[in-house]
């Protein structure tokens, strides 16, 4: 494997040891396995040769902490970022399980020019992230959903991506990821309409009830 993750035991804890791990370079870490869990710390700027961009669950990285010999492979399951600077403060590592299936989340990378643009249509790109389950072998590092034969009023659901063999959806099937929506003028105008016919509607009660 290419991507790989050398880090080192933590005993130290306390706001000034991570202080000083941070001008150090380093960055505080847990890598969690079935109830099991180390504290690690690792360089920073090693971690994110791992990623193209932000950071991602769906990256799969062989990790080695020194004086362990059971070095494996993880991926990142949760990190936090300092409010302020947004530099990464902690991570949270899965360690994999050979021959066990994962669940976590997949970018989705949208590609291609809707064809109902041309028709006046508006492209509303609601899913940025899909949540899959296989085995770490079959992870794909992103999915690419072609958004080009999309017309207007037309929209693609996590149901119709193609995710790659042995990849099964979490994510709710009926759930949007792309839409072709009508311009936004338009949708006023059929707005206004419905608005102008129930208060039409409810004139002709009133009157009827007068009566």
């Amino acid at each position: 494997m290419d991507k790989k993750l050398v880090a080192e035991p933590r005993s130290e804890f306390g706001k000034n040891v991570v202080r000083r791990l941070r001008n150090e370079g380093y960055v505080p870490g847990v890598v969690y396995s079935h109830g099991n869990s180390i504290t690690i710390k690792f360089k920073e700027k090693e971690f994110f040769k791992l990623f193209r961009g932000s950071i991602s669950e769906s990256v799969i990285f062989e990790l080695s902490v020194a004086g362990l010999d059971d070095d494996s492979m993880a991926f990142v399951k949760d990190y936090q970022l300092d409010p302020v600077t947004d530099a990464l403060t902690h991570v949270d590592l899965f360690k994999v399980t050979k021959g066990e299936k994962i669940q976590t989340t997949v970018p989705i990378e949208v590609v291609g020019v809707a064809k109902g643009i041309k028709l006046g249509g508006v492209v509303d790109i609601s899913e940025r992230e899909i949540e899959v389950e296989c085995l770490p072998k079959d992870l794909p590092e992103k999915i690419v959903v072609d958004i080009t034969e999309l017309l207007v009023d037309d929209s693609i659901h996590a149901k119709d991506v193609d995710l790659g063999e042995g990849v099964v959806l979490k994510s709710n099937p009926e759930g949007v990821i792309a839409a072709c929506n009508p311009p936004k003028a338009v949708v006023e105008e059929e707005e206004l309409e419905e608005t102008e016919e129930l208060e039409g509607e409810a004139s002709e009660e009133t009157t009827s009830e007068e009566e």
